[in-house]
């Protein structure tokens, strides 16, 4: 009889962590639908709106509105609105606050600054210019077979940045 009772004990806890586990499983199915809801509903000014009060965590609609050159504050108002019920924001006597930060995937690797959309690997691209430059211009004096292949990759790598860069460029999401 104990034999059976340890067998029924095992089965209900194995029950339990299947229970918990599909229940958790579901949980993340909703999460990920609402993620990728707030990512298709994200585009535009709206993204751009949401970017500024990202930034400034609190903003009105005039505010707004002249810092971004929207047409009205009419415009501002919508879509501060739209990110509100997405429940990204809510209003607070007229200001609109961020209470939830939005994954958006293809956003991780720019920067805004000011109202222009940045690449991040932008940045890299300037600095490695910056030290191949300063090789070749102080370091680079005698013609051997090593310094040919730092050249030759440094030049590479180089292109292979600009590259990126511009092609981020290209294929904004703004």
């Amino acid at each position: 009889m104990s034999e059976k009772n340890k067998e029924n004990r095992i089965k209900a806890f194995f029950a339990k962590i299947v229970k918990k586990r599909s229940i958790s499983d579901t949980e993340t199915e909703q999460e990920d639908s609402e993620d990728s809801k707030i990512t298709k509903n994200l585009n535009g000014t709206t993204l751009m709106v949401y970017f500024a009060l990202l930034n400034k965590k609190e903003i009105g609609v005039r505010e707004l509105q002249r810092a971004l050159s929207l047409s009205s504050p009419s415009v501002a108002k919508y879509h501060l609105e739209k990110i509100t019920k997405m429940g990204l924001a809510e209003n607070r006597n007229g200001n609109y606050c961020l209470i939830k930060k939005a994954h958006i995937p293809s956003l991780t690797s720019y920067i805004l600054i000011g109202r222009n959309l940045i690449p991040r690997i932008l940045f890299s691209a300037v600095f490695f210019t910056a030290l191949f430059a300063i090789y070749l211009i102080f370091f680079y004096t005698i013609w051997i077979k090593d310094s040919f292949f730092v050249v030759l990759f440094g030049s590479l790598i180089n292109l292979y940045l600009w590259f990126e860069v511009f092609m981020r460029f290209k294929n904004k999401p703004i």
